[in-house]
């Protein structure tokens, strides 16, 4: 008798349960809610950028910001760091070059720069702009002898850029800044 009047007792509740859950409206997901796979992709970005600036790798950020190789990474930075290192004062150089571990490694791995004559209107046709029209060739000729479209140049600036100031401050930064686009 016991089981039955259990049954009993539990069968009605069971069903209130059931139909409790079945007309339940689901609510739809807020606008906040619908941005947050955007916003974890973004902070997912912004977690990279620290971890490779605390291992104090500019080749692995600029890898994962550009999508280029290891050897473009360096050689491309390398460029930049030749043009850099023609513009800026020694002693701001000095100081970029202990704000960014590897750099001589990065130099190495830069092809020579040249001024090329044959390559006048790449620099219009990649949209180069700012610094002078040598360097920026110059650098053009570099990133394409490693595979790199020289469009490629105004995407590693800014990375660089970012990567010094996290490590170095505002005004090596914008030192670097400077020597890199002419303003």
């Amino acid at each position: 008798m016991k089981t039955k009047i259990a049954l009993t007792l539990s069968t009605p509740f069971i069903f209130s349960l059931l139909t409790a859950c079945n007309t339940t409206p689901v609510e739809q997901p807020s606008p906040t809610l619908a941005g947050a796979g955007q916003i974890l992709q973004q902070s997912q970005q912004a977690v990279g950028v620290a971890q490779a600036m605390q291992s104090g790798s500019l080749t692995d950020l600029l890898m994962q910001q550009t999508g280029v190789s290891q050897t473009q990474a360096q050689g491309g930075a390398g460029a930049l760091f030749q043009i850099a290192k023609s513009q800026m004062q020694a002693s701001a150089f000095s100081k970029l070059s202990q704000a960014v571990p590897g750099m001589g490694a990065m130099l190495g791995a830069a092809p020579a720069l040249q001024q090329p004559s044959a390559l006048g209107s790449l620099a219009g046709l990649a949209g180069l702009g700012g610094g002078s029209g040598g360097n920026m060739l110059a650098l053009a000729s570099a990133f394409q002898q490693q595979g790199m479209s020289p469009s490629m140049i105004q995407q590693f600036i800014p990375v660089i850029i970012q990567y010094v100031q996290g490590n170095a401050g505002n005004g090596l930064a914008s030192s670097l800044g400077s020597a890199l686009t002419g303003r």
